[in-house]
Order: structure tokens, then C-alpha cells, then sequence
């Protein structure tokens, strides 16, 4: 087994790279979401054919205080629309230009606007073909000729406006963080687990089930990627992110009960089997919960979206298989060596259920009023701020300025103001038509009447003449409030009114802001759609595996107290710049995928704690123990197994934190916060103050419900060849 189980998830992961390794889009391609009206307008100007080939733009922006007034600076931007021009590439073995058009900005015409109004900056707009399949190959050579230009003249601004150099860049960002935190987070998790468990053995065997649990769902993703669809460049990161917590769960909840029961007297086997039968359907029963919960990703129509669910889906199964079935083989092939390689003072042996969390329980059922209510007041006021989310989608500007393309548009915006590459486009259909015609240029005098768009009207007809696209400049970013409200007013105000007199013309309007308008609204309509889905799926597993209508009630509550502070925390941090400079992030949009993301893993990795808990109160219950006593049981003795697994997921999530992209910081903190909060303030207080409250009450079934079969969670099996320990004996665990 343990052969088998090497050979497969490293075989799956050298599989994945011999297909060619994950194929990504780029961080800032679009997606693909044929409902949105803002590809719909795409779609219908490009069905009647394009006028004119595909272009990628390519935008330089230089800027000196002294401006186009100083020869010098003029000089400089001379030299580098010349080395524009002048650049090559060799395509199929002919040598061609890049650029099908460089416009210079100190000969072009003044409604071009690449100027800047002080004349401290301009830009040089560049255009290359896009058409496939050399798009990328055409540009290859942009990103020397950039750093030429800005290295020959070092007393000037010089940066670059490029979404595909963007996307490369992003790439290796990507890249480079993933590397580098997977040392860290490696390192991390097996210094927390030599301080938990007290030897180097039981903590290398749990991190050896992590790694592979790791490798193996790359490679699947990568497979996925090679013959279905490309996947998010996030999903690798994801995949480290909660397979790195997963996994280290699940085996320190299986080692956590089989040590305890060879200490007791059991054999190995028999204690491996107590093990896998007890802590081992807990591990199945958690696991279910995370792939249940994050399978409600998949009711949002996003191909890039469902890659990050894949990808979070493959490693959580895989941790659970490996840990009900490599796991059992390690013990029985290491049997008493995994204790090998003992720490003083952590690896002593230590009473079963005391410690400083069992004492703060016990307080807590002395006083659940008083201590739940406090509680619960804190964990409110945390996710008030969560009402004033503001969700967007993330632009250039938000990722770290080592991109040259977001340092190029951050100074486009300074000097720029009144807008230079945000446009609203607006498509016209039976554009042919002179009433259509006459239309389109009543519509544009309207338009610009709106605050925050600018002339002149930049049209294009398709190449059949019948579709018409029309440009307009807008101010600010793609995620602004006012920009949002721009496009509602053109699609339900202005054309309505200008259009209604004909009937057969259909007006879409698109544009960056309308795309991020559009796919903000379908991840919030999908939260309608996805948290139904989680909740009751997860109701009903906690109603099958505790037979009370209560348990899973509760768990809901709690469990979505844990995520509204995770949010509250979210929007303070990345929204309104609460300890901006400790994170190193600009005040911005909470990205639109995000919460929903949030909720779902959230959602699934609170339940393994739940369910760790809840198996071992209702054990002790079902055993006649008293509702309270088996309450301060069954949370004391799981105290340190859930202490050490939230401190590997809080430490893991963290240095996700510490990373560049903006994305990664959100998930990493919202995940940090809502575990620490979850293993803590809601395990230790709550859970144990509402359950005193309840008393039996917390294991009523409804007699109509009394139908549905009963599954014994934690039921410990019995074996007639083992040496039971001495009666009196008291159990101890790591």
C-alpha cells in the first residue's frame, strides 16, 4: 500500500508534467461567460466580421518634471518611437515589424490626447497584430525594447502598457511565489508538528502524506488543463494553500487516536484498526463536508472559477483517501517508531483532556451565558463591516508595482485623469440604416452629456457595415461606483430612450467597467444560489451522522459567524486600508470571486473541526456520560489535536498573506481569520456555551425524522485478541 501509494501520486504528478504541466489564461484575460452583455457585444460586432485584423496595443508612457518643454525629453521620446519602429520579429522565416502603427506623441493631433495637460508626460501608442497564431510571438520582443529604452535614458519615467507582457509578468510572479512558499509553509507545518506531537517521525509522516497529497493534485490539474480547459493561474496556489492544511488535518486526526490507544495497551493492529474506525470516519465524514461545500462552486458558469474548485476538490479527496489508506499501512509498517526521534519536554506523555483549553471549557459551561453572549456581541461587531463589502474585479493597478505595466498605468491615471485606456464601448446593430445612422449621433451627444465620459465618439463598422461600435472615454477605474452606475444609465436610461423608435435595433454595451459590472453580478447571484446549496447539503450530512436536528442547526450558525467576521476583517484590511502598510496593499474592491471562495472552504474546513468534536461528545454520551460532562469531554480531549490543526492552517494561510498578488493576500487572511476564530472563540466558547444552554435538547430528532438510519460516527470496535489495559488505567494521548 504504501508502495502503491508513492507510485501513483507521484506518478500522476510526473504525468502532468510529461502532458506539458498546467496550461493557465492570463490574469487579466477575460473569461468565458457568454451571458454577460458585455461579451455579447463582442460577439455580436465580431459575427458580422471585423473591418480590420485583431491588434494588441502596446502603450508607452514617459514622464519628466520638466516635460516636452526640455530638449532632452524630447530627444528621448524621439529615440524611443524610432526604436518602436524599427523593431522586428521573425515570423514563419520572414523578418517583419512588430508594430503596424507607432504614433508619436509630439507629432500627433491633440484630440489623440497623448499629451498629458501639464506636459510632464506622453505616450507613445504602439499597435501589433493579434490575429493567431503568432499573437504572443509578435510582442516577444517588446519587453528588451523596454527595458533598452528605459536603461539608455535613466532620468526619465519609462514604463510599458502591455497586456500580454502584463500577463508574463504576472506569470513569473505567480511562479516565484509559489516556490517560495512552499519552503516556507513546508518548514512552518513541520516545526508545528514536531512541537505538537514531540517527534521527528510522527511529524515527517504526516508531512510526507501533504507533499504527495500536493503532487498528485497538481498533476490531475495540469491533466484537466491539457484536455478540457485552461485553469485560473491561482488554482496551483490553491491547491498548496489547502492542501498543505487538508492533508496535515486528517493524519493528525488518525495519529492523534491511534497513539493514545497503543499507550493504552492495544496492539498495533487493533489500535490501527480503533483508529481508522473511529477517527478515520470522522476524517471521511469532514472530508465530505469540505467537497460538498466547495462543489457549490460549481453552480457558477465560469470555467476559469470551476479549475479553482477542481483544483481545491482534488486535493481535499486525495488527503482523505491517503489518510485512510497510506496512513493505516505507515503505522503498521513503522508500528512503535513512530514516536522515533522524541523531543524533550513536547513529547512527553500527557493526561488525556487536560491543558489549558479544557480548563477555559470547563469555565466556560459554568458561566455560558455570560461568556456565549460576549462572544457572540464580539464575532458581530467583527463582521459588521462586512455590510459595506464592495466587490470588483481586479485591474492592473492591483497588482504589485514589480509589474512595469501597472506602473505605466498608475501614472497614466496621475497625468491622465479624464480617462486614456478605460473606454465604454457601445454596439449597434443595422448600423446600415440612415435612421440607425442618424441614431448613433443623437446617442453620442447624449453620452457625453454624462459626467465622466469624454470625446470624441471613436466608431467602427464591422466589415459587412451592418454592426457599429462606438468608443467613448471614460474617467477613474474599471471598479469605481460611478463608472457602474455609467453603464446602468446608458443600457436602462439613454439608449432605451434614444433606440425606442426602432424597434429591430439592438443596443449591448461593453467596455472594462461594464465587464467588471456584469461578472461582479454573477457572483453575487451566485452566492444566492451557493450558500442554499452549501447549507443544506451540509444540514443534512450532520443529520445523518448525529441524528439531531439541533447539531446541524447550530453548526450553521456558528460556523457562518466564523465567516461574516472573516469577511468584516477582509473588507477592513483590503477595502478601507486598515493596516495598510503591515500587508503592503492599496484600499481597493474585495475581488468578486472571493467571498464566495471564502464561504465555501470556509465552510468545509470548520465542519472537520465540528465534526472531530461532536463524534467524541456524542461517544462519551452514548456511553451514559451526562449532556454537560460529555460536552466538557468530548472538547477537551479533541482541545490539543484541534489547537495543532489550526495552528498549521492559520500558519499556512499567513504566509500566503506575506505573497505579492493582492488575491492570494485576500484568501489567505479571510482563511487565517475565519480559522483562528473558528478553532478558538467559536469551539471553545460557543460551542460548549450554547450546548450547556441546550442540554438534551441538543440531540432532539423530530419523531417524523426518526426514519433516517442511524450511523455510529465514533463507535469504538471491540476485539477479543487484544490485551485491554489495566482497569483504572487513565489514558494519555501526545
Amino acid at each position: 500500500m504504501v508502495a502503491g501509494w508513492f507510485v501513483s501520486t507521484i506518478g500522476l504528478f510526473g504525468l502532468g508534467i510529461v502532458a506539458g504541466g498546467a496550461e493557465t489564461r492570463g490574469a487579466t484575460d477575460r473569461e468565458d461567460r457568454a451571458q454577460l452583455e458585455a461579451r455579447t457585444a463582442y460577439e455580436v460586432f465580431g459575427a458580422s466580421g471585423q473591418a480590420e485584423a485583431p491588434t494588441q496595443t502596446v502603450s508607452r508612457v514617459i514622464a519628466s518634471p520638466l516635460g516636452v518643454a526640455d530638449p532632452a525629453f524630447a530627444a528621448a521620446v524621439t529615440a524611443a518611437v524610432t526604436r518602436l519602429r524599427e523593431l522586428t520579429v521573425t515570423i514563419d522565416g520572414a523578418t517583419e515589424p512588430v508594430f503596424e502603427q507607432v504614433l508619436d506623441p509630439l507629432t500627433g493631433p491633440p484630440q489623440a490626447a497623448l499629451v498629458a495637460a501639464d506636459g510632464t508626460a506622453v505616450r507613445i501608442v504602439a499597435r501589433a497584430s493579434a490575429a493567431p497564431p503568432h499573437a504572443e510571438a509578435r510582442v516577444a520582443p517588446v519587453g528588451p525594447a523596454i527595458e533598452a529604452i528605459q536603461a539608455a535614458h535613466p532620468a526619465f519615467a519609462i514604463h510599458g502598457l502591455s497586456g500580454a507582457l502584463a500577463n508574463q509578468q504576472i506569470s513569473k510572479i505567480v511562479n516565484e511565489d509559489l516556490d517560495g512558499s512552499l519552503r516556507i509553509t513546508i518548514s512552518l507545518t513541520f516545526a508545528i508538528l514536531l512541537v505538537a506531537f514531540g517527534a521527528v517521525a510522527a511529524a515527517l509522516v504526516r508531512l510526507v502524506l501533504a507533499v504527495t497529497a500536493i503532487l498528485a493534485a497538481l498533476g490531475l490539474l495540469a491533466l484537466y488543463s491539457q484536455v478540457i480547459y485552461p485553469t485560473s493561474p491561482y488554482a496551483s496556489q490553491l491547491v498548496v494553500l489547502i492542501g498543505l492544511a487538508v492533508a496535515v488535518d486528517y493524519s493528525l486526526f488518525m495519529i492523534s487516536r491511534y497513539r493514545p490507544e497503543v499507550r493504552a495497551g492495544r496492539q498495533r493492529e487493533a489500535a490501527i484498526r480503533v483508529a481508522s474506525a473511529t477517527a478515520g470516519r470522522a476524517v471521511f465524514f469532514s472530508g465530505v463536508a469540505v467537497i460538498i461545500s466547495i462543489a457549490g462552486l460549481f453552480l457558477l458558469d465560469d470555467p476559469l472559477f470551476r479549475s479553482m474548485a477542481i483544483a481545491t476538490i482534488a486535493v481535499v479527496a486525495i488527503s482523505v483517501a491517503g489518510s485512510l489508506t497510506f496512513l493505516p499501512a505507515v503505522l503498521a509498517v513503522v508500528g512503535g517508531r513512530i514516536d522515533w526521534g522524541r523531543i524533550p519536554y513536547f513529547g512527553r506523555p500527557r493526561p488525556e483532556g487536560s491543558g489549558f483549553w479544557s480548563r477555559i471549557v470547563r469555565g466556560v459551561t459554568r458561566r455560558p451565558v455570560l461568556l456565549g453572549g460576549l462572544a457572540a456581541l464580539l464575532l458581530v461587531a467583527v463582521a459588521a463591516p462586512a455590510l459595506r463589502l464592495h466587490l470588483g474585479q481586479s485591474d492592473l493597478s492591483s497588482f504589485p508595482d514589480s509589474v512595469d505595466s501597472v506602473r505605466a498605468i498608475r501614472l497614466m491615471n496621475e497625468k491622465w485623469p479624464q480617462g486614456t485606456t478605460l473606454a465604454l464601448d457601445v454596439v449597434v446593430t443595422h448600423a446600415d440604416l440612415p435612421a440607425t445612422q442618424a441614431a448613433i449621433d443623437r446617442f453620442s451627444e447624449a453620452v457625453l452629456t454624462i459626467p465622466g465620459l469624454s470625446g470624441p465618439p471613436r466608431p467602427r463598422l464591422s466589415a459587412d457595415g451592418t454592426v457599429a461600435m462606438v468608443s467613448y472615454t471614460m474617467a477613474g477605474g474599471q471598479n469605481d461606483q460611478a463608472n457602474r452606475a455609467i453603464v446602468r444609465q446608458v443600457r436602462t436610461g439613454t439608449a432605451p430612450a434614444v433606440f425606442s423608435g426602432l424597434p429591430d435595433v439592438r443596443v449591448y454595451v461593453s467596455g472594462d467597467a461594464a465587464w467588471t459590472a456584469d461578472s461582479t453580478a454573477v457572483y453575487e447571484g451566485g452566492m444566492l444560489q451557493v450558500i442554499p446549496f452549501v447549507l443544506g447539503l451540509s444540514f443534512l450530512l450532520l443529520l445523518v451522522a448525529f441524528r439531531s436536528v439541533m447539531i446541524p442547526i447550530k453548526a450553521i450558525l456558528l460556523n457562518l459567524l466564523s465567516t461574516g467576521a472573516a469577511y468584516g476583517v477582509m473588507v477592513l484590511v483590503f477595502q478601507e486600508g486598515v493596516l495598510r502598510d503591515v500587508f503592503r496593499v492599496q484600499p481597493g474592491v474585495i475581488e468578486n470571486f472571493v467571498p464566495v471562495f471564502v464561504f465555501t472552504i470556509l465552510f468545509g474546513l470548520s465542519m472537520d473541526y465540528h465534526v472531530l468534536i461532536l463524534t467524541r461528545v456524542k461517544e462519551a454520551r452514548d456511553r451514559g456520560m451526562p449532556s454537560t460532562a460529555a460536552v466538557e469531554h468530548g472538547i477537551a480531549i479533541t482541545s490539543g489535536t484541534i489547537t495543532s490543526a489550526a495552528a498549521i492552517m492559520v500558519a499556512v494561510f499567513s504566509v500566503f498573506v506575506t505573497l505579492q498578488l493582492v488575491i492570494i493576500k485576500q484568501l489567505g487572511l479571510g482563511l487565517a481569520v475565519a480559522v483562528f476564530i473558528d478553532a478558538t472563540i467559536v469551539r471553545i466558547v460557543l460551542l460548549p456555551a450554547s450546548m450547556r444552554l441546550l442540554g438534551d435538547w441538543n440531540w432532539w430528532m423530530p419523531r417524523f425524522l426518526r426514519w433516517i438510519p442511524a450511523i455510529t460516527m465514533e463507535a469504538e470496535p471491540e476485539f477479543e485478541d487484544e490485551p485491554q489495559p489495566e482497569p483504572g488505567s487513565e489514558p494519555v494521548r501526545a
